[in-house]
Parts: C-alpha cells; structure tokens; sequence
C-alpha cells in the first residue's frame, strides 16, 4: 500500500536535506529551478542546518539528475539565483519539452506537487504538496513509468 502525506512547501527543502544524507541518487524535475535553502536535520555531518542547493550538490556523493523545461532557460540559466550554472560540471542536466510536472525523486521516497523549485514555489505560493512512496524504487524507472521520460 501506497503512503501519502501532505506537506507544507516550505518543508520540501528538509525533504530535500533529508534525501541528501539518505539516499544515492536524487531526481529534480521541475520546469523552473533555482538555488533555493536545503534545510537539513541535526546530525554530526554538518556545523550548519542550512546550505544553497548548490553547496549540498557539491558537498555530499548523491548521484543527481536535474529535468528542467527549455522554455525557462532565462531563469534557470541567466539570473542571479540561478542553479544551473553553478552545477552544471556536477550533475546530469536534462530539457524535456512541455514539462509542467514537479517532483523530486530518490530511490525509496518522491515529492510530488504544484510548487516548482523555486524560492517562490516553496516559500510564497500557496502549493499542493505530497510525500510518497516510490513503488518504482528507481528513480529512472518513476520516470519512465509515470512520465514517459527516459534519461
């Protein structure tokens, strides 16, 4: 049986925190992306509860892949908070046509809902939120199963 549980937006960035510790592959699928807040839980592996996404990319062995919307590039590439350029020697970054779908994927768990991420999409909008299982257990498989996208 599948759990679901509804998250407040804010609180994907301890999701995201969490995945970093606990997991060996993340998936960040999201038209926009920015370098939002990772919030991480207490533990003996950091001084700081906080860090940019782009710090815990390149502090932490998590294998990531990045899925962004061509249509944003402005954003994702151009302005001031922009992740991308800061990680792109890091990561896998991919542009998928037509994407409107948000999620971030680990093997075991995946966030689904509205907000993008973004400072916006998890501090300001009001957002659907959802933590699950992955029944997949693979990232790659989520997304082949459930989005058609293969990477």
């Amino acid at each position: 049986m599948v759990q679901t549980f509804s998250i407040h937006s804010e609180e994907i960035a301890t999701f995201l925190g969490t995945a970093f510790l606990n997991t060996e592959r993340i998936t960040i699928l999201s038209p926009w992306v920015s370098d939002i807040t990772v919030r991480f839980p207490v533990c003996d592996r950091l001084s700081t509860r906080e860090l940019l996404l782009s710090e815990s990319i390149r502090r932490f062995d998590v294998d990531v892949t990045v899925i962004v919307s061509p249509d944003a590039s402005d954003h994702n590439w151009e302005k001031r908070y922009s992740l991308l350029p800061k990680i792109e020697d890091a990561v896998d970054i991919h542009s998928v046509e037509n994407l409107h779908a948000k999620a971030i994927i680990t093997d075991a768990l995946l966030y689904l809902g509205s907000a993008n991420i973004t400072y916006n999409g998890l501090n300001k909008n009001i957002e659907l939120c959802q933590l699950m299982e992955n029944i997949q257990a693979d990232t790659a498989g989520f997304l082949a199963d459930r989005l058609d996208i293969h990477i």
